[in-house]
């Protein structure tokens, strides 16, 4: 990492956005509809996963993604899987289709520039719309068949936004992946069934722009709102009980922007939104907005520059999920206010108070659940820091021009969004480490309390003992006389001997074990 962070370091200082992206090739769009065919005696899902795999890929790696697309069967495409899978009628996707006016711009055009203009404010604030623009909505079906149309032309640039992705929905994505970017997609599937956190741009086929943010959102415990895929978990930050409680859900935002140049590319948007028991997909297609930007950009508004799309998604979801982990850790600073305060001074009214240490096991329990936010915390903000290490430079950030002021002003409020998770990691560390030191005070304290009563009920079994040796002998030499063969007739007082004698000689015994055993061990070591 020291490494890295040398600016005279050649490798990184040589890093940069390929020229050859800012011209259109028009030569290699064709091969980009060449889509995936099941080979033969394989389904469609091991040709997806089986295609372009390296010697050295482990053969597991993929496994949970898998796992996911099986749901619909061991098909061999995508609509022998619906004829026999049930049909999603729902709509849960948004395609939005256009080409840059630029592609139908000749250099022999008369005045008209062949290049964006990004230096001209009218263009920044009225883009063009594009050529044969077309927003829809699209169940598994009809994205599956949309996909299917030639695109050069017609829809070289594609947005392709997808809600609580399903077994189905990824089939129908995976049957109309070309070729050229089967490895990438792969990846980008696996990435966001598995949950996990990346940010990064690779540039060897074409170039790929990719992030996936994993975080938790706080909502109500209801039923209807649990992931009906069983895809994301739900987790409770306390024990669960009757009473209603508010419920932690894992959520996924993921992105990755495909291209041969900067005039034709694709990104994919998928996120999940089970927990807020809705569908996004209708209120944007009614708003005509952008949904991976959140609503945020309209449609007629478009960003034609894949990495000035890139970080406006970005930036807008890394606010996005910064909200979320601040209501998440607020609700958990108040619930542990009250709480965080056991001395040695009131630790016995505590124990006194809760004598089933049902206290002591809540504490366990929201300590690792702490410890588990803390961990994924820990890793956005790691990831973010390493892609703004490694990665910015792909973005000119030191060139001047209009383009280059939105890549930066979109940095300066990913870095904002992200020193606010590191103050939200902090309170995450100091709650942890107080409820260590508190559990720990718990733990010692109950083994004392169990110590103490252990030790009273110690002193009951002496008096107990004390008592069984004075009725011993009373009971034994009372058996004795009652036995058939001893005569009526024996005298009283020879019981009361017999009693007194064998009552002294078991207490004296008892007194000498007490005495001397202990010191015959002292004296053996």
């Amino acid at each position: 990492m020291s490494q890295a962070r040398n600016p005279n370091n050649p490798p990184l200082r040589r890093l940069n956005w390929k020229e050859e992206y800012l011209t259109r090739h028009p030569e290699s769009y064709s091969r980009l509809d060449y889509h995936l065919k099941a080979p033969p005696g394989c389904s469609l899902v091991d040709g997806f996963l089986n295609c372009w795999v390296g010697d050295l890929e482990p053969p597991w790696r993929h496994e949970a993604l898998r796992m996911f697309l099986e749901r619909t069967g061991e098909k061999r495409s995508f609509p022998e899987a619906l004829r026999t899978f049930p049909s999603d009628k729902r709509c849960l996707a948004i395609v939005d289709d256009r080409s840059d006016p630029l592609a139908e711009v000749k250099y022999t055009c008369l005045d008209i520039s062949p290049v964006r203009r990004w230096e001209s404010q009218e263009y920044n604030r009225f883009p063009p719309k594009g050529l044969k623009a077309r927003v829809y909505g699209a169940d598994a079906e009809m994205l599956y068949n949309r996909l299917r149309e030639k695109r050069e032309g017609i829809a070289e640039r594609r947005i392709i936004y997808l809600v609580d992705l399903t077994p189905l929905m990824a089939l129908a994505l995976i049957s109309n992946v070309a070729y050229l970017h089967l490895p990438q997609m792969r990846s980008y599937l696996s990435k966001h069934v598995g949950f996990n956190t990346y940010m990064g741009i690779s540039q060897r086929r074409g170039f790929v722009l990719e992030f996936h943010l994993p975080h938790y959102v706080l909502r109500r415990d209801k039923r209807q709102l649990q992931d009906a895929r069983g895809l994301r978990k739900h987790r409770y930050f306390r024990p669960p009980s009757e009473d209603e409680q508010n419920c932690i859900y894992e959520a996924q935002l993921s992105l990755i922007v495909l291209g041969e140049d900067d005039f034709f590319w694709t990104a994919y948007f998928c996120e999940d939104s089970y927990f807020t028991g809705g569908n996004p997909v209708h209120r944007y297609l009614e708003d005509q907005t952008d949904g991976p930007t959140g609503a945020l950009r309209p449609c007629n508004r478009p960003i034609w520059d894949p990495r000035y799309y890139f970080l406006a998604v970005l930036s807008t979801r890394m606010e996005q999920v910064t909200m979320e982990w601040t209501a998440l850790v607020q609700f958990m600073e108040n619930y542990l206010d009250p709480h965080s305060e056991i001395n040695p001074e009131n630790l016995s009214k505590f124990l006194e108070d809760d004598p089933a240490l049902k206290r002591t096991k809540e504490y366990t329990w929201v300590l690792c659940i702490l410890r588990r936010l803390r961990n994924s915390l820990a890793k956005l903000i790691s990831t973010w820091k390493a892609f703004d290490l490694n990665h910015s430079v792909y973005f000119d950030l030191d060139a001047e021009g209009n383009l280059q002021d939105h890549f930066r002003e979109h940095f300066s409020f990913i870095r904002e969004s992200t020193a606010e998770l590191g103050a939200l990691h902090m309170i995450l560390e100091h709650r942890i480490e107080t409820l260590e030191k508190m559990s720990s005070l718990l733990v010692n304290a109950s083994a004392l309390a169990e110590s103490i009563t252990a030790t009273i009920q110690g002193d009951h079994i002496r008096l107990l003992t004390y008592i069984t040796i004075l009725y011993l002998p009373m009971t034994l030499v009372t058996g004795a006389f009652s036995m058939n063969q001893v005569t009526a007739d024996v005298a009283w007082w020879k019981y009361w001997v017999a009693l007194v004698c064998l009552t002294g000689l078991t207490v004296g015994v008892a007194l000498g074990l007490q005495v001397f055993v202990p010191r015959w061990k002292k004296d053996s070591f």
